[in-house]
Formats: C-alpha cells, sequence, structure tokens
C-alpha cells in the first residue's frame, strides 16, 4: 500500500487498490508459477509489475483527460474572435506600434517631445488638447 502514498488514481478507493493488486499478482503467478516457491523474488517482481501497471493506469486516465477536457486547436481558432482579451493580441500590439511610429513621423518638433512625455506618463502643459489633436490615429483600437 505504500504505492498508494505515491501514485493518485482518480476514483480508486482503498478497495480498488487491492482488487487491482490481487489481479495483477494473480496475472503475476500465471506466468511465473516458480515465484510462489521464493517469496522475496515474488515482493519485488511484484512490486514492479504492479509500479508499472499503475503507470499504465495514469497515463490512459492522463489521456482520457485531455480527450474530453481540452478543445483541439482547430476548434479554438475558429472561435478565437469570439474570447474577449485584457490586453492586446499581437497583431494588434504590432499594429499599434506601427500607428505610433506613424504618428511621431508627422508630429513637429515641440509635438514630438509631447507626444514622448505622453507616452512615459509625465505632465505637461496643453496634455488634453494634444490628446485630442492625436486620437484619430487611435480610432481604430477604441474599444467596442
Amino acid at each position: 500500500m505504500k504505492l498508494r502514498r505515491n501514485y493518485f488514481v482518480q476514483l480508486w478507493e482503498y478497495d480498488d487498490w487491492i482488487q487491482e493488486g490481487r489481479i495483477v499478482l494473480f496475472r503475476l503467478l500465471e506466468e511465473h508459477p516458480y515465484l510462489l516457491d521464493n517469496e522475496s523474488k515474488l515482493f519485488i517482481y511484484f512490486k514492479t509489475k504492479f509500479s508499472n501497471y499503475l503507470n499504465d493506469v495514469l497515463r490512459h486516465q492522463d489521456c482520457q483527460k485531455r480527450q474530453f477536457n481540452k478543445m483541439p486547436y482547430e476548434e479554438i481558432s475558429e472561435v478565437s474572435h469570439y474570447v474577449k482579451s485584457k490586453g492586446l493580441v499581437l497583431d494588434d500590439y504590432i499594429a499599434y506600434r506601427d500607428t505610433l511610429t506613424k504618428v511621431e513621423e508627422t508630429l513637429s518638433d515641440i509635438d514630438k517631445e509631447k507626444f514622448e512625455k505622453l507616452i512615459s506618463g509625465e505632465r505637461f502643459a496643453g496634455k488634453k488638447q494634444f490628446i485630442r489633436d492625436i486620437q484619430p490615429f487611435f480610432n481604430a483600437f477604441k474599444a467596442d
């Protein structure tokens, strides 16, 4: 029962562990009947066989878990535009950075300084008006 502490099998209770152990022991003795004469060898063989059996059960459990709890990639990609995101996704981020570059190219030197201050979060005179002036460049990024 030491293996019970090391492995977690979903929905298995104490009786299930005993029953599965008996089944593994029965199959082991069917394959190797000479182990009945050597108890220490039987113990080693059983422990190895049962731990391998548990690994198989866990592998099977994880496989079924993946099948039922995860959607295939194709299905997620078909509905990804419905999933709300707090931040920008990669393509939006690239478009946003491109817009920043284009805005900067159209500004005068004085407005470029204001733009840098705005991006870095600094205060400056005429900030509200400056934001209104550059707002049309960013209309594509407004949340619905």
